[in-house]
């Protein structure tokens, strides 16, 4: 019998699963009111969405899909889980340092803040893009998953290197504006949300 044969189709959907794909959903939407909100420092919406929605729905999900990955190569599952997890939050306080400026929350000179921002950019540049192509490295060489997931992630993760690395890329830099990546989060998050329902496959 081939290897083809040697796995079978799951169609159940545990808790987990259904979690994931409820806050993909959400993340999705926080992605679209991201877009359509105002970006003047009076619009409490965004706010609320960058600080809070956003990096809480994306924590939620790579805890899911950690469930699922886990099982396949568990060292590089949790390698990749610290490294998106700590990204995430490390670009979330970058945003709290971003907003916090532009609503006067408190005052740090010119030179303080410029560092502090600077560090945080090179720990989100060295965290939460080598966690994503784990994760899309993982979901693509693993046959019981839905692959094509993977390669979504990989553009997603090439993206976020272009972003991220402007001094390295300054002229393709430029292609990849704010609203464009948060238009392919859009896509990719509603793409994780269908993953999360689909069956996948375990050997017998």
């Amino acid at each position: 019998m081939d290897k083809e044969a040697g796995f079978r189709i799951e169609s159940g959907r545990t808790r987990a699963d259904l979690i994931g794909c409820v806050a993909s959903l959400v993340d999705a939407l926080a992605g679209l009111t991201f877009l359509v909100l105002p970006t003047t420092a009076e619009g409490a919406g965004r706010l609320c969405t960058v600080l809070l929605v956003d990096p809480i729905t994306c924590i939620i999900v790579y805890c899911m899909m950690y469930r699922r990955l886990v099982a396949a190569r568990p060292k590089f599952a949790e390698l990749g889980f610290y490294l998106v997890i700590s990204g995430t939050l490390f670009l979330t306080g970058q945003n709290v340092l971003e907003m916090s400026a532009r609503l006067n929350f408190f005052t740090l000179n010119y030179f303080t803040a410029n560092g502090f921002d600077i560090l945080l950019e090179i720990l989100v540049t060295f965290t939460l893009p080598f966690g994503l192509a784990i994760y899309a490295w993982l979901i693509a060489s693993s046959p019981p998953l839905r692959r094509w997931l993977g390669f979504m992630m990989g553009v997603q993760v090439v993206l976020l290197f272009v972003a991220l690395g402007s001094f390295a890329f300054p002229r393709i830099s430029d292609f990849v504006t704010s609203q464009l990546f948060a238009v392919y989060a859009i896509i990719l998050s509603i793409a994780k949300a269908v993953w999360f329902l689909s069956p996948v496959t375990s050997s017998k």
